[in-house]
């Protein structure tokens, strides 16, 4: 359930504004529970993207517990031809299985991309992003400058008290969208405490803040 929302933001509504028409999210209920159930957990997620009933009943296309989706949680990219591309399970153990960095990179790979179009994906505004938040695991960030030219930018981490935690990001910020990825790991390289941090960028005269959360 923590992930949810983060699947819900970071990648339905993610690549519904950014590639329309080209994926689809579903969420197979692998506990066979009711619809009264199903529609409860969507809510308390804030899920718009299709939750399906029965999905270990093993009957007609609804056979997913043992093809793809394990015992439970987990994450799989499956493309147009039925061919599962990605798949956590095989990886890592329940509990751990959802990172984003790793979802987004092997349906990127799938998109059709149109080149020589201005399709309007350059940024209108400076802006900071943050996904998954919360986070177990790594976290990605999307710095945005709109300007024509690179600007100097520096991303840091700071915890409530305004201690400095971590420097993700020192250097010039071309247009478009730069990516950096905070581990959850201090500049000594030791894993934080869970709890609220600050990230803040500074981009030419733009000072952005973001609060994330790391959770165990």
């Amino acid at each position: 359930m923590i992930d949810g929302p983060s699947v819900e933001h970071d990648v339905w509504e993610y690549y519904k504004a950014r590639s329309p028409g080209q994926i689809v999210v579903l969420g197979p209920d692998l506990f066979n529970g009711t619809h009264a159930q199903l529609a409860a957990a969507r809510d308390q997620i804030g899920a718009t993207f299709p939750m399906l009933l029965n999905g270990s009943l093993g009957i007609g296309n609804e056979n997913l517990w043992n093809v793809v989706y394990g015992d439970r949680d987990n994450y799989a990219v499956i493309n147009k031809q039925g061919i599962v591309r990605y798949n956590a399970f095989d990886h890592y153990a329940y509990g751990s299985r959802y990172h984003l960095n790793e979802l987004r990179g092997c349906i990127d790979s799938l998109l059709t991309v149109t080149t020589g179009v201005d399709d309007g994906t350059l940024p209108h505004a400076f802006s900071l992003d943050a996904s998954p938040n919360p986070a177990r695991d790594a976290m990605a960030l999307e710095l945005a400058n709109p300007g024509e030219r690179s600007l100097p930018a520096r991303v840091d981490v700071y915890d409530l008290a305004g201690r400095s935690v971590a420097v993700l990001w020192d250097g010039l910020a071309s247009q478009g969208v730069t990516r950096m990825t905070w581990s959850g790991r201090g500049a000594g390289g030791a894993s934080v405490a869970p709890g609220v941090y600050l990230v803040r960028a500074r981009i030419g005269d733009t000072l952005l803040t973001k609060r994330v959360l790391r959770v165990r």
